[in-house]
């Protein structure tokens, strides 16, 4: 998507994989070579290398992407992430969030971490909606996904082929399901000016009555097929926002539904849902404009302008 971008320019990639280190972008791309090569590690870059944004989608867990993004700042690029967890640090990661933001600054960059669930779907689109009421007093969030559609990482962090027993036990290792769940809640909520007391998920899995096959695996019945997921953010005993995801191999009718309740009560439906993977390239692309002319720090998508499709840079 880079590349079909004229005002864009790729000038190098990064992968962890011995397979691809030397190699040509463009040949991996089936675009033959174009003098875009690949590294294993930032710190191969060239010493007099430029770039200013770095497009960063390698791991779900903040703590686990530190070092990563730390080590972009410090060359002096922006960073535009998938890590879920990036999406708002503030709640669960205060101290790294300040870091970040400390370190960013120094370095006269800017850290945004984006994507389509978090990142879009359940929270940027609910913010959205709240600009038409004159009061808001709940949300509700909900999003079915057939996980058959989804490429082969997903399919395994939803524990699709697993027993029940060891979905179970990678559950409480904290490893399993949806991340970024809290992170939505949290954003949405500052953005509202709700100051919530706790949040807390549930996660349980979804059980196969059939035989079931994607590209990449099969289930057999009695396996897990995917993940029930809660979420629900509250002031006392009374719940502001409330989150439900089901994503599981052959859910039928996916959807995306957002209901804001108060002054007037707004509710959205996206029949069959926000495509995941290829919406989360354009939301990664899409954002290149904005960070390169947005100020210094950790920023989210209340900072920056509206996220919006940039194929002609619009009013640029």
């Amino acid at each position: 998507m880079v590349l079909q971008r004229p005002y864009l320019e790729l000038v190098a990639a990064i992968d962890f994989s011995p397979a691809l280190q030397g190699k040509d972008a463009g040949e991996i791309l089936g675009k033959g070579k174009l003098g875009i090569p690949i590294y294993a590690s930032i710190d191969q870059l060239p010493r007099k290398f430029s770039a200013q944004v770095v497009l960063h989608t390698t791991v779900s867990w903040l703590e686990d992407a530190l070092p990563q993004i730390n080590a972009c700042i410090q060359k002096n690029f922006s960073v535009i992430s998938t890590t879920e967890e990036l999406l708002y640090p503030q709640w669960k990661y205060p101290d790294i969030a300040r870091q970040l933001d400390h370190m960013a600054h120094k370095h006269k960059v800017a850290v945004f971490g984006t994507g389509v669930n978090p990142g879009f779907v359940l929270d940027t689109v609910a913010i959205l909606l709240s600009a038409a009421c004159i009061q808001v007093d709940s949300i509700s969030l909900q999003r079915v996904v057939n996980a058959a559609t989804r490429r082969f990482p997903l399919q395994k962090k939803i524990g699709a082929g697993m027993t029940v027993q060891e979905f179970r036990k990678q559950a409480r290792s904290g490893r399993m399901g949806h991340v970024g769940f809290v992170e939505t809640i949290a954003l949405v909520a500052h953005a509202m000016g709700w100051k919530l007391d706790n949040i807390r998920e549930t996660l349980k899995p979804k059980v196969a009555d059939r035989r079931l096959r994607t590209q990449f695996l099969s289930v057999e019945p009695g396996q897990v097929t995917g993940i029930h997921q809660t979420c629900r953010g509250k002031i006392g005993r009374r719940t502001l926002i409330d989150a439900d995801l089901q994503m599981y191999i052959g859910a039928p009718d996916p959807f995306d539904r957002i209901v804001v309740r108060g002054n007037p009560g707004i509710a959205c439906h996206l029949e069959k849902g926000v495509a995941g993977d290829e919406a989360t390239i354009a939301m990664l692309v899409n954002a290149i404009p904005l960070i390169v002319d947005a100020p210094p720090g950790l920023k989210t998508v209340l900072d920056l302008p509206l996220v919006r499709w940039t194929g002609n840079r619009p009013g640029q």
